[in-house]
């Protein structure tokens, strides 16, 4: 089944037509995504969330959604699925989303085959420019995806679920041995300095 055939794709927004010059023309501020947001892997990384100001209100249609698949257009092309407490966040237009119209495929699955390996070999292939490779709404439109019964889908999610938690725990105890270490290094260098 082709991609195109299972979803509705449309482009993020360009941000330069919109953003305010000064705060006497800003209307609204907006959290919008950065490349930083969206991890190699497929997470969604929160802590960075950037502001925009908007010289007007801006269509819904740019914002994140529950269940909607992004993906990067540059490399490492990544593509996250949008959990309900990262709804409302501005998508600029690096980015292409994905809304699923077949109920026969759950968005977290698109999302995880869209991360694999054999599709980011793809997508290179079929990449444009030659400077910063890009890929487009043709070449994910006409991307064929395996269509597997709810039940296998749901598996390959809760397993790809799992793997994306170990992940932020390896980097939050990688964060705090940092902490750790960095405390006991100036320990040991505070007490030699009192010895002169």
């Amino acid at each position: 089944m082709r991609l195109g055939d299972i979803c509705h794709t449309e482009s993020g927004l360009i941000l330069s037509r919109k953003r305010s010059r000064n705060d006497f023309e800003t209307k609204h501020e907006y959290k919008v995504l950065s490349l930083n947001n969206i991890e190699d892997h497929g997470d969604f990384n929160e802590e960075e969330l950037e502001t925009f100001t908007s010289k007007e209100v801006l269509d819904k249609r740019y914002f994140t959604e529950e269940g909607d698949v992004l993906i990067r257009l540059s490399d490492p092309f990544t593509a996250v699925c949008i959990q309900s407490h990262q709804a409302g966040v501005l998508i600029p237009s690096y980015f292409i989303v994905l809304e699923i119209t077949k109920n026969d495929y759950l968005p977290e699955y698109v999302s995880w085959y869209l991360n694999s390996s054999v599709v980011k070999r793809k997508y290179r292939r079929e990449q444009t420019g030659s400077t910063i490779p890009n890929i487009n709404q043709r070449i994910i439109q006409n991307l064929h995806i395996p269509n597997i019964p709810l039940e296998k889908q749901s598996h390959i999610t809760k397993i790809h679920q799992l793997y994306l938690q170990e992940r932020r725990l390896h980097k939050k105890l990688i964060k705090e041995k940092d902490r750790f270490h960095e405390a006991f290094s100036n320990k040991i260098i505070t007490e030699q300095m009192e010895g002169y």
